[in-house]
């Protein structure tokens, strides 16, 4: 079975590592993919391999400019080299609820991820404990759900389900790089 053919991925966060190291498995524990992000780069530079042997590259993540606040990351297929599209986070938007954006290879907006509760997202920028309470995202297009991502609460490192809709549009790949984006970035920034 192709990797990318799922409806469910779990992300987990190996921690204890220099550099963060990522595995992502399907929902019955059968790993699927490895990333391990690259430290002290001015440019995000995220690859998914088939596994921790990194023999075969599956995606290249790329973050398109040094000082992006907003931090918009090109997604392409490794074994093809043809794009896929983008991920993209929004800045101001995410100052009080965590948002992220798709985009076809036109960079056309296709899908919205949004953290569920937006009292929760405010909690979590105002107080340490909060952070404990794992967040939720929705990914939709036009209102239409088109994914679910969820973090396990874990005392170090974390875990996230990601739970795709069977008859969505929006490329498995770009979704599942969204949920990693959204990881590796919120790491840096210190929650």
């Amino acid at each position: 079975m192709n990797i990318w053919d799922n409806d469910v991925y779990v992300i987990k966060q190996k921690v204890l590592t220099i550099g963060r190291k990522y595995y992502i498995e399907n929902d019955s524990g059968q790993g699927m993919g490895f990333c391990k992000q690259k430290m002290f780069k001015l440019k995000e530079d995220i690859r998914i391999f088939t596994d921790e042997n990194m023999t075969s590259e599956l995606l290249l993540i790329k973050q398109q400019q040094i000082l992006d606040f907003s931090g918009t990351f090109a997604v392409t297929d490794s074994t093809t080299g043809q794009l896929i599209g983008y991920v993209g986070r929004k800045g101001m938007k995410s100052i009080i609820r965590d948002t992220w954006k798709i985009f076809d290879t036109s960079s056309n907006e296709i899908a919205t991820v949004e953290e569920r509760s937006g009292l929760l997202a405010i909690l979590r920028r105002l107080s340490n404990i909060a952070k404990m309470i794992p967040k939720k995202y929705d990914m939709t297009h036009n209102g239409s759900p088109v994914a679910e991502i969820l973090q396990k609460f874990q005392i170090i490192g974390d875990t996230w389900t990601v739970t795709i809709q069977p008859n969505t549009n929006v490329d498995r790949r770009l979704i599942v790089s969204a949920a990693l984006m959204m990881d590796i970035i919120e790491q840096m920034r210190g929650g």
